[in-house]
């Protein structure tokens, strides 16, 4: 999730790409001062090119479909 510019995490609990349940630590508590499942995470350019403009920085995306079951963490 992008934090530059917000106080708060915004409330998107949906993975753009799927429409499932995205996971994402910090819009469920409401702060960015939390650990998220996809803190560490290289999510593939191609992967992130697929989000939709409008959701780009705004949704975060499941671990499905970021491929944090597949990908290695950095």
């Amino acid at each position: 999730m992008n934090t530059a510019g917000h106080g708060a995490p915004l409330a998107n609990h949906q993975c753009p790409l799927c429409g499932g349940p995205n996971g994402c630590v910090p819009a469920a508590c409401g702060r960015f001062d939390v650990a998220c499942w996809c803190t560490d995470l290289q999510i593939p350019p191609a992967t992130l090119a697929r989000v939709p403009e409008d959701q780009r920085g705004l949704a975060c995306l499941c671990a499905a479909c970021a491929g944090a079951t597949t990908e290695a963490r950095a």
